[in-house]
C-alpha cells in the first residue's frame, strides 16, 4: 500500500514538472512573436547619412630644429687699447656702419697726421721732378726715385687711415645688440668678444630627416614650427636649404627652413618642433564613427536604393574626426552615421542628412549675440 502511494506521488510531481515547463515555453514564446510582430510593423529604420565629402590632408613628417639668426656674429675689436665711448644700448637695434665702440685713438691721429705730412712732401718733390724731366733737366732715375717716394708716402698714409679706423668698432649689418659688461676707461684686448649681434628679421631653422625623404624634398615645401613658448602659435616657414650629403652616422639629411620674424617672437638657439609638409590635397573623406573594422578590412554601410548595403573601402590618414578614403566609395556617396546597432546589409532605412554641427554653432552663436 505504501508502494503504491509513493509510486502515485512520483508520477504527479513529474506530471507536474512536465507541465510547468510547457507553460513557461509558452509564457517565453509569446513576447518574441510579438517584438517580431513589431518590428515587420514598424517600417524602415531611420537613419542619418553623410556625403563623402573632399575633406584637406596633408602629408608630412615631424622633426626637431634649432632656431638661429640668419645673420649672428660676435663683436670683436680690431685692436687693443683702452675704451672711451660705449655707443650701443644692450638690447637696441642698429643700422649697418653704426659706430658701437670707441677706443683711445690720440696716437693713431697723430700717425696719421705725420703720413699726411710725408705725403704733401713727395707729392712736391714728385711734381718737381716731373716738370724737369719734361725740360730734360733731371735724370730719369731720380724721377724714377721721386715716383716710388710718393707712392711709399701714399701707402704709408693708408695704413695710418686703417690704423685709426681700427679703433672703432663698426656694426656689420643692422640687428640686435646683446648684453655686454664693457665700461667706458676699461684697457681690451684685440679678439675679445664684448657683444652679440642677431638679425632677426629672419629666422632659419635647421633640422634633419630620415635619407628616404630625399626624392620627396624640394625647396620651398612649407614648414609648420612650433615653441613651447608660444603654445598657442604656429611659425608658417618654408624650406630654403637642402644639405648635398647624408649624415653618414644617423643615414639623415638636414635641411634648413626660413620665416619672417617681424615681431621677434623667436630668437636664436630655441628648440623648436618642425613639421614637414611633403604633400598637401583635398581628398574624399568619412567619419570615423561610421567605419567598422575587422581585421585588416574596413567597411562602410552605404545607402542604396532605400537599401543599406556594405562597401569595402581602403583608408588613408586620419584628422579631425575624419579619415581619408583612397578608394571603394566615390565623392557624393551617402554614407549612414546613425542606428548602426539597427541597420544590417539589406535592411530597408529611411535617411535623412546629418544636419551640419558647424553650420548649426555657428548660427546659434550669431543668433545669441
Amino acid at each position: 500500500m505504501r508502494f503504491a502511494k509513493a509510486i502515485l506521488g512520483a508520477i504527479v510531481v513529474i506530471g507536474a514538472g512536465v507541465l510547468g515547463m510547457n507553460m513557461a515555453d509558452r509564457l517565453l514564446a509569446a513576447p518574441d512573436t510579438q517584438v517580431r510582430g513589431g518590428d515587420s510593423a514598424s517600417g524602415p529604420v531611420p537613419v542619418e547619412t553623410v556625403p563623402v565629402q573632399l575633406t584637406r590632408f596633408t602629408d608630412s613628417i615631424r622633426a626637431v630644429g634649432t632656431a638661429r639668426a640668419r645673420s649672428a656674429v660676435d663683436l670683436m675689436p680690431e685692436a687693443s687699447g683702452r675704451i672711451t665711448r660705449i655707443a650701443f644700448r644692450p638690447g637696441a637695434r642698429v643700422a649697418e656702419g653704426d659706430v658701437l665702440l670707441e677706443l683711445d685713438d690720440r696716437a693713431e691721429q697723430a700717425d696719421l697726421m705725420a703720413a699726411e705730412a710725408t705725403l704733401a712732401e713727395a707729392e712736391a718733390a714728385f711734381a718737381r721732378q716731373e716738370q724737369l724731366n719734361r725740360t730734360g733737366s733731371a735724370s730719369d732715375a731720380a724721377f724714377q726715385t721721386a715716383r716710388a717716394a710718393l707712392l711709399r708716402a701714399e701707402a704709408e698714409r693708408d695704413r695710418a687711415q686703417v690704423l685709426l679706423e681700427d679703433r672703432q668698432l663698426r656694426a656689420p649689418f643692422a640687428g640686435i645688440i646683446g648684453l655686454t659688461d664693457l665700461v667706458e676707461g676699461q684697457m681690451l684686448d684685440s679678439g675679445t668678444p664684448i657683444a652679440t649681434l642677431d638679425d632677426l628679421a629672419v629666422i632659419e631653422v635647421d633640422f634633419a630627416v630620415p635619407e628616404s625623404l630625399l626624392p620627396r624634398l624640394a625647396e620651398g615645401q612649407g614648414v609648420q614650427l612650433r615653441s613651447s613658448a608660444w603654445p598657442d602659435r604656429v611659425f608658417q616657414a618654408q624650406v630654403t636649404l637642402i644639405d648635398t650629403r647624408v649624415d653618414a652616422a644617423t643615414r639623415s639629411i638636414a635641411l634648413r627652413a626660413e620665416m619672417p620674424n617681424p615681431d621677434r617672437a623667436l630668437a636664436g638657439g630655441m628648440f623648436l618642433q618642425a613639421e614637414l609638409v611633403l604633400d598637401e590635397g583635398d581628398r574624399p573623406s568619412i567619419p570615423e564613427s561610421a567605419i567598422s573594422v575587422e581585421g585588416d578590412i574596413h567597411r562602410v554601410l552605404v545607402l542604396r536604393d532605400g537599401v543599406a548595403e556594405w562597401a569595402e573601402i581602403a583608408v588613408g590618414q586620419q584628422a579631425d574626426g575624419v579619415i581619408e578614403v583612397l578608394g571603394g566609395i566615390e565623392v557624393g556617396t551617402p554614407i549612414i552615421v546613425s542606428n548602426l546597432h539597427r541597420v544590417q546589409p539589406g535592411t530597408p532605412v529611411e535617411a535623412t542628412p546629418q544636419p551640419d554641427r558647424t553650420a548649426t554653432a555657428d548660427a546659434a552663436a550669431g543668433t545669441g549675440g
